[in-house]
């Protein structure tokens, strides 16, 4: 062998000497380390019964103690309880873990409390000891020693359609009572011109010509005067709406569903004097400054789109020739 060979054999031996010595001590760090945890952080558990019936509910509580200055404790502690802990209860809540204050009775090395819970049942006999608590099932028993009661026979009833007619006769009475005394308020509104239904305005609407029709609702928002009382974005929308409404059904065109350029271009094309498109323009561009630029006209300029969408209407209405 020479003498490379032998420096390289010496080498390796140290190097494997050196890793027994490193893992030897990490391990014995570990051992200690993990005795002192225990030692430090012993769980203590308490119950809220001893004895529960078949289905009631208990509640496990398990208490760690931990000193701030050694930071050893883990939640991995506690038990892994999830579905169910052994001696046959069924886990049906997991509460925490929790942080809290030290109570009087525990040790003054104790910065805090990390607290976990478990409400659990059973259905079955079961028990369980942990150190310092202990719960056991207790069935409802009888008189006669460790003889479980035997609950009572549900008993099923079957009705007979006439017993059920009878049954249900009262409140059949009281619903047809006030479905007639509903709809003799509605006649009495509708024969008194307080009540109109949804289908009868509707239908008004259709047949009411509609230069008549838009001119009544201009001066209905004329009168409201709701631009006076905060309200100037409503009063723009329902202006726009109503002389987009009354344009489309009186030149057969589509402006409600577009948007206020769009609808300009439609305009212009309208056989109307340029006056009345000059004026409609502008009041559909002010009322889109209103509702969508947050802008502040002032009251006259409010006045001026509602006269000048008043004038459109009654400039194009139909002429005497063409009603007839």
């Amino acid at each position: 062998m020479t003498g490379v060979d032998k420096k390289i054999k010496k080498y390796l031996k140290r190097a494997f000497a050196l890793k027994i010595v490193k893992y030897t001590a990490v391990a014995v760090w570990l051992i200690a380390s993990t005795g002192f945890n225990v030692a430090r952080s012993q769980i203590s558990y308490e119950v809220d019964t001893n004895n529960v019936a078949w289905g009631e509910r208990a509640t496990i509580t398990a208490r760690i103690g931990v000193n701030a200055t050694d930071n050893l404790f883990s939640t991995d502690t506690f038990p892994l309880w999830t579905d169910s802990i052994p001696g046959g209860f069924e886990v049906l809540e997991v509460i925490g873990p929790d942080t809290l204050q030290p109570s009087e009775n525990d040790p003054a090395d104790w910065d805090f409390v990390v607290e976990k819970k478990w409400v659990v049942t059973a259905w079955e006999k079961a028990s369980v000891d942990l150190p310092g608590a202990r719960i056991s099932v207790t069935p409802t028993l009888a008189s006669e020693e460790n003889q479980v009661e035997v609950q009572a026979e549900i008993i099923d009833v079957k009705w007979t359609t006439s017993d059920q007619l009878k049954r249900a006769a009262p409140y059949l009475a009281y619903f047809l009572a006030a479905l007639v005394i509903i709809i003799l308020v509605i006649k009495t509104l509708e024969a008194l011109g307080v009540w109109n239904s949804e289908k009868k305005t509707q239908i008004d609407e259709e047949t009411i010509p509609a230069h008549i029709l838009a001119l009544e609702k201009l001066r209905e928002l004329k009168e409201r005067q709701s631009w006076l009382k905060g309200d100037a974005k409503t009063f723009q929308v329902e202006l726009s709406g109503i002389i987009r409404e009354y344009i489309d059904k009186r030149f057969m065109v589509h402006t409600l569903d577009k948007t206020s350029d769009e609808a300009v271009k439609i305009i212009k094309m309208l056989d109307i004097s340029d006056g009345d498109k000059y004026a409609i323009e502008s009041a559909l561009k002010v009322g889109d400054q209103i509702k969508f630029a947050k802008f502040k006209a002032a009251e006259d300029l409010h006045l001026k789109s509602l006269n000048a969408c008043i004038d459109l209407v009654n400039n194009t209405k139909p002429s005497e020739d063409e009603v007839g």
